[in-house]
């Protein structure tokens, strides 16, 4: 009541008052706001892109990697030879099929499909497969390269079909980003490494991304 009487006695002062809170923003505080929601904006977005080109790649990347141990526990499990094309033959290609299969005749060949399929797996198109010079695959039966998995888990990578070495498969994304997954004869672990265009070198580190 004494603060209502108050300000009964100050009408012109309350009334002030209580119009300075229920006045909207100005013109200055609006565009305040929209210059800070911009500035968030030109920072944020290009994070994000970035973060999906290198989400993607290794999507793709982790994919193959994942192909190779299906294959290699298909192998154990089943006690049979399985034959995994990764590369469709020994150049180059755009997306592709990464698929491994029953070989129970040692040809290399797809031949006991559609029953002795293991798994088929699609590389999108935006992406490039390609050999490793130093690191070639496995000739299986035709014109593909790939990797061979022995009914005890073996594995055979290399080009000379022995159970030592390794063989290599590069992924390269439209910003040249390239990724190489070294498959080694005998244990078939995958050894994951990007190329470092400062240092001209492959590094074990997966931080050289191109945008």
């Amino acid at each position: 009541m004494l603060r209502m009487m108050n300000c009964s006695h100050l009408p012109t002062s309350c009334v002030d008052h209580r119009g300075r809170r229920e006045r909207g923003f100005t013109l200055l505080e609006i565009m305040v706001v929209v210059m800070l929601i911009g500035l968030l904006l030109a920072i944020g977005i290009p994070m994000m892109r970035r973060s999906l080109v290198r989400a993607e790649m290794l999507a793709e990347v982790g994919m193959v990697k994942q192909a190779v141990t299906v294959a290699r526990i298909a192998a154990l499990k089943q006690g049979q030879r399985v034959a995994m094309k990764i590369l469709d033959d020994n150049a180059a290609q755009e997306g592709g099929l990464v698929m491994a299969w029953y070989d129970g005749n040692n040809d290399g060949l797809p031949d006991e499909l559609p029953d002795g399929l293991v798994g088929r797996w699609i590389v999108k198109d935006k992406y490039t497969l390609r050999p490793d010079a130093s690191n070639v695959l496995l000739k299986l039966g035709g014109t593909a390269r790939g990797v061979v998995f022995l009914p005890n888990g073996n594995t055979i990578a290399a080009a000379s079909g022995a159970l030592v070495g390794q063989g290599a498969l590069v992924v390269e994304d439209v910003h040249s980003n390239n990724v190489r997954l070294s498959v080694r004869g005998g244990t078939g672990t995958v050894i994951q490494q990007m190329w470092d265009y400062d240092n001209s070198e492959w590094s074990n580190q997966i931080r050289f991304w191109r945008y």
